[in-house]
């Protein structure tokens, strides 16, 4: 990309953040679902975790589970909140990319307004998680609980990435839906939870928000010191609480979200030029 082309992405990114903020800060029906989902997601882990799950002299598979609501929740809002966000507006970033507006720099605006947004996502969400949980502090590289922060960001972003690629396949959001829930389907599926990955299960779980994410949790906690007690086979190297799986679980979420806001922006610089012929 040469310097002036690089220099007229950039202003345009920037407008289109700010475009973008406010559409959102004008739709008050959107603006108070993204609010009030965490807040709501951590009334909901208050009902249903055991507190103690994790400090408990009773070993179970309370902790795992609660490990997994978090995983699932998530993943499931970072979908969410960007499975609508390019399908809805297809008409009109065509328009604008056949006037010279970057197809770049419309996803990478719609990415960072949606990473601005799951920032103070995952802080209600991970701040609601260790107030309720006895959460134990594990240390790996940093405090647990930032740890957890970083890890429940990574998969919120992760997600609403994977859920702007689905946004970019597809004409409308009534469509869309139809394949977030198998995507969903699949996150509770293949996260290693319901049964053990190997063979091709283990291939597809290498692309699952979910796994990753149970992963650096159950690191950052030492999942496998409370499971390897059950002699239940739920303990495993995917749960091992050592530095180098939790970074391997940060960058697969890191590389996923990269691969799908690329392969967003492709779907987009594809359609472009159908329409043009």
């Amino acid at each position: 990309m040469q310097p002036i082309e690089f220099m007229k992405t950039l202003r345009q990114f920037w407008v289109l953040v700010q475009r973008n903020l406010r559409l959102i800060w004008n739709d008050k029906m959107l603006l108070g679902s993204l609010v009030l989902q965490s807040p709501f997601m951590v009334f909901v882990i208050r009902l249903v975790v055991d507190p103690n799950c994790f400090t408990s002299n009773l070993v179970n598979v309370g902790s795992r589970t609660a490990l997994f609501i978090l995983s699932a929740m998530a993943a499931f809002m970072g979908t969410l909140n960007s499975y609508r966000e390019i399908c809805k507006e297809r008409d009109i970033i065509l328009r604008e990319a056949s006037v010279g507006v970057s197809l770049l720099a419309v996803v990478l605006s719609k990415a960072v307004v949606l990473l601005l947004i799951e920032i103070a996502q995952a802080a209600i969400l991970t701040a609601g998680f260790v107030t309720v949980v006895h959460i134990p502090q594990n240390h790996l590289l940093f405090d647990t609980n930032l740890e957890i922060f970083v890890t429940v960001l990574l998969m919120l972003f992760a997600s609403s990435a994977t859920g702007l690629l689905v946004s970019a396949l597809f004409k409308s959001g009534e469509t869309a839906i139809l394949v977030v829930l198998v995507v969903m389907i699949g996150q509770v599926v293949f996260s290693g939870i319901m049964f053990n990955l190997s063979g091709v299960t283990s291939a597809i779980a290498t692309v699952i928000v979910c796994r990753w994410g149970m992963g650096a949790l159950g690191a950052s906690t030492d999942l496998n010191s409370r499971m390897a007690w059950l002699k239940a086979g739920f303990d495993g190297p995917m749960y091992d609480a050592t530095i180098s799986n939790l970074l391997e679980c940060w960058r697969a979420l890191a590389l996923i979200a990269l691969v799908c806001l690329t392969a967003a922006w492709v779907v987009l610089r594809v359609l472009f030029r159908r329409n043009k012929l």
